[in-house]
């Protein structure tokens, strides 16, 4: 096989997150600002820094309080379990990463989350074999599209540019994967608009997560 490494995203690649995020996310803002926002705006802050998400969408007299409405959803979303309310893993995402391991493939998450949510997720559903599962958020990496942390993984483990991959479903994530020079795929059925992903060209783009076997077979 040519590619020994895949990093993964992990809220709209691996596990379907979206509605808890939502839910949780609206929870806070509606507490802090009584106001909330609906299903298409908050779509249009994919890939975005949730210190971001709520600058953005926070009343003009109120932007000051975004780094506060972070700290409270972080509490609410991860330490209160909400991040499990309703989340699922996507289809094919265990068949598919325990293959992978047993074709003796590195797999690792770099995700904006921070490490605590990642380390529960991975727990919650039974993930096992992932040489790293790195939160990007509160850490020492940049969020992406910063390709530190892909950096940081390829050495670690030993593994040239050549031999890696990014998958992910924002235009962070390919941007993240093109600025660390690797080859990138990109996932239909999460969180980012088609287009947004589509334009940036990236190397691979696949609907189903089961047809990344066949990538890595080429």
């Amino acid at each position: 096989m040519g590619k020994k490494l895949i990093i993964f995203d992990a809220d709209g690649t691996l596990w379907d997150s979206e509605k808890d995020v939502f839910l949780s996310f609206n929870h806070i803002l509606k507490e802090k600002s009584g106001i909330e926002v609906n299903y298409q705006q908050f779509k249009e802050l994919a890939g975005l820094s949730l210190e971001m998400m709520f600058e953005k969408t926070l009343p003009e007299d109120k932007k000051n309080i975004y780094n506060d409405c972070a700290m409270a959803y972080r509490k609410y979303y991860i330490e209160e379990k909400h991040c499990l309310d309703t989340t699922e893993l996507f289809k094919g995402v265990r068949e598919t990463l325990e293959q992978l391991k047993r074709d003796g493939v590195f797999i690792a998450i770099a995700s904006g989350k921070v490490q605590k949510a990642v380390d529960d997720m991975v727990e919650f559903f039974k993930l096992d074999g992932f040489e790293f599962t790195l939160g990007i958020g509160k850490s020492q990496f940049k969020n992406k599209p910063d390709p530190g942390v892909i950096n940081y993984l390829m050495s670690e483990l030993n593994v040239s540019k050549e031999e890696t991959i990014m998958v992910g479903d924002t235009a962070a994530d390919i941007l993240a994967g093109q600025n660390a020079g690797v080859d990138t795929v990109a996932v239909t059925y999460g969180y980012d608009k088609l287009e947004n992903i589509t334009c940036l060209n990236p190397t691979y783009i696949i609907d189903d997560f089961s047809k990344l076997l066949e990538i890595i077979k080429k």
